[in-house]
């Protein structure tokens, strides 16, 4: 193994676009060697060139120029994400932050749903993260130190119609977190669910089912900034933070939805049908 580095280390996985690239960018910013993933490698580069200028656009002139490393891999499979950990430690020679990030949609009626695209859905969206959670441990346990983020979904504490396969693979990645949270406790790594809104990414584009139509909520209140969502995670490495909620209307239904579940499925319903309306 490689000695340690003097700089924090982080692995970011779905970092070809979206949420992944800004939190990438943003730990590089903050002079971290970022180690990227993705089955894209065209975009992953891409994703790599913003790190790198970005990393000296705030520390030019430093000899210790963070390291940014392109790793392709596919999450959905454990050896690859393995890989991608064990790499980065014999290369590194450490491992602070991993960013669990990758994931994709399923749009659908649940009783439609295809049962082969939900497997690929949990063997990304669920299996994926847990994979990185067990790879990420096994590095971090022995230091006695590091942060693991995995990034689920507002709807991860409350589904909403249309999107309960999706709503599925993030409840069961909010119910994992919540476990391995305490569990890392004894070896004082820290563990974070990160429970972004409707964000502003390439997500939709590439989610599977039927075409998502543009619900009237979007349309009036628009989606979030993946940048906003990227720098509250890389503000919040390495500090005590359970969990990420980024919008006083996330942070509402998460409250209505253990108080109030009913009044909840009424609001759920207004959704429902204006998007059935659209399909």
């Amino acid at each position: 193994m490689a000695e340690a580095s003097a700089q924090p280390v982080a692995v970011v996985t779905g970092a070809s676009s979206g949420i992944g690239r800004e939190i990438a960018v943003a730990l590089a910013a903050k002079g971290y060697h970022v180690v990227l993933a993705a089955r894209r490698e065209d975009k992953l580069s891409q994703t790599a060139d913003l790190c790198r200028r970005e990393h000296a656009r705030h520390f030019a002139g430093r000899e210790d120029a963070a390291s940014v490393i392109a790793h392709p891999a596919d999450v959905s499979v454990r050896e690859q994400v393995e890989d991608l950990v064990d790499s980065t430690v014999r290369r590194l020679g450490r491992l602070d932050v991993m960013v669990n990030n990758a994931g994709s949609g399923l749009f659908g009626r649940v009783h439609e749903l295809d049962e082969s695209a939900v497997r690929r859905l949990f063997d990304v969206n669920f299996y994926g993260a847990l994979y990185g959670c067990q790879a990420a441990a096994r590095a971090m346990i022995p230091r006695r130190s590091g942060h693991i983020f995995n990034v689920s979904s507002v709807i991860g504490r409350r589904g909403t119609p249309f999107h309960g396969a999706y709503c599925a693979t993030k409840f069961a990645l909010c119910g994992l977190t919540d476990s391995l949270r305490v569990e890392m406790m004894p070896y004082r790594i820290r563990v974070t669910s990160v429970l972004p809104t409707l964000t502003d990414t390439e997500f939709f584009a590439h989610s599977a089912g039927r075409r998502r139509p543009l619900s009237e909520f979007q349309k009036r209140y628009g989606m979030m900034s993946a940048r906003v969502v990227a720098r509250r995670i890389a503000a919040a490495a390495g500090r005590d933070v359970p969990e990420l909620v980024f919008s006083a209307g996330g942070k509402l239904l998460v409250v209505l939805a253990v108080l109030w579940p009913g009044l909840v499925d009424r609001m759920m319903k207004l959704y429902h049908d204006d998007l059935a309306r659209k399909l």
